[in-house]
């Protein structure tokens, strides 16, 4: 990696190191949710619809299905929860679909698991990246001056040395 031998942006450097620590502080309390949400992994039970609650924004609709969850073996009872991935056409009121409950709160997934844990294990990748950048700005031991200066091949020529030749 060429240095142009400048110190590092103390700013940039700082802006870097708090988006790190804020993805990281975010993200990675939710890897083990989202590895249970992508294997289906809690209490299979039964999700019955009771209304659709929609958001809007920046000219786009999304929309999820709230109602309760029963588990199976009856000892997981949740109301207010949402199926993750359904849409406004998935179900009428009062319809139920098995659901599976992995911990995450107010939100129940299919029975076939979820993809919604790539985004968690980019946004871990980012912030690690961001903080190694960061490390590296500032942690590496900067390069010594013979390693920053350029190799001169006319002048080695001219002298009648090759470069790389000994004296």
């Amino acid at each position: 990696m060429a240095s142009s031998g400048r110190r590092p942006s103390g700013f940039v450097s700082l802006l870097l190191l708090l988006a790190g620590i804020l993805l990281f502080w975010m993200t990675v309390p939710n890897l083990g949710t989202a590895a249970r949400a992508a294997t289906a992994n809690g209490p299979r039970g039964t999700f019955t619809a009771a209304h659709l609650v929609c958001v809007g924004h920046s000219g786009h609709t999304s929309c999820e299905w709230s109602g309760t969850f029963h588990s199976d073996d009856g000892t997981v009872e949740l109301t207010g929860v949402k199926l993750y991935g359904s849409g406004r056409d998935t179900f009428e009121a009062g319809q139920t679909a098995p659901a599976v409950d992995v911990g995450n709160v107010g939100r129940v997934y299919a029975p076939t698991g979820s993809r919604s844990w790539i985004i968690t294990v980019v946004l871990v990748l980012v912030s690690y990246v961001l903080l190694v950048a960061v490390a590296r700005r500032h942690l590496m031991p900067p390069a010594s001056p013979e390693a920053k200066a350029p190799l001169d091949h006319d002048a080695l020529w001219a002298s009648g040395r090759r470069a790389g030749s000994r004296p």
